[in-house]
């Protein structure tokens, strides 16, 4: 009996030790997490992204906290375009930084850090496009009072800039 319990465990030991197993250079696919659904009707997967994307999100939301706007002028594409909770949309970067100033100036927002999650969604073409879904705290100080929301954001990085941003906010109301 003990014979062929250490038969069958030196069998499976062996059998998991080939299974985790892959080649130098061999293309592991990605867990795909969803997907997403073209103009056309077609769907297209959403892959487990690269954490790069993350940090590159992550550093120009800080640059808001801190005011750099060369940092954010220099990390956007010139192609930039965002879509704010409110119905505004901003095209191009000297749009956005003019938004920013303006905004920045009425109510000195600042930024909290939730969560983020990268994704891939590859395209019909077999292209790839990055995205970074995340949520942050946003606080404004609006008429002396400060106004809390929580904010969602998806944005789409291309050669390591930031492309486009979708936001959805939720006020914050006092019994939270």
């Amino acid at each position: 009996m003990n014979k062929i319990l250490l038969v069958l465990s030196t069998f499976l030991l062996v059998q998991f030790s080939f299974a985790a197993h892959h080649e130098t250079g061999e293309h592991m696919a990605k867990a795909i997490i969803g997907y997403e659904t073209s103009d056309e009707g077609v769907n297209m997967d959403i892959q487990v992204g690269d954490l790069a994307a993350i940090k590159v999100w992550v550093n120009y939301v800080e640059a808001h906290n801190t005011r750099d706007f060369d940092a954010i002028n220099n990390a956007n594409a010139e192609d930039f375009k965002g879509w704010a909770a409110n119905g505004v949309i901003v095209d191009g970067p000297v749009a956005h930084a003019d938004f920013l100033k303006e905004w920045f100036a009425a109510s000195n927002p600042s930024w909290k850090y939730k969560y983020a999650i990268a994704n891939d969604v590859v395209q019909k073409d077999g292209s790839t496009n990055h995205w970074v879904t995340s949520a942050y705290t946003v606080t404004d100080t609006i008429d002396g009072k400060q106004v809390t929301s929580e904010e969602m954001y998806d944005v789409r990085i291309e050669n390591g800039k930031i492309k486009t941003i979708y936001v959805a906010a939720r006020a914050v109301i006092a019994e939270e």
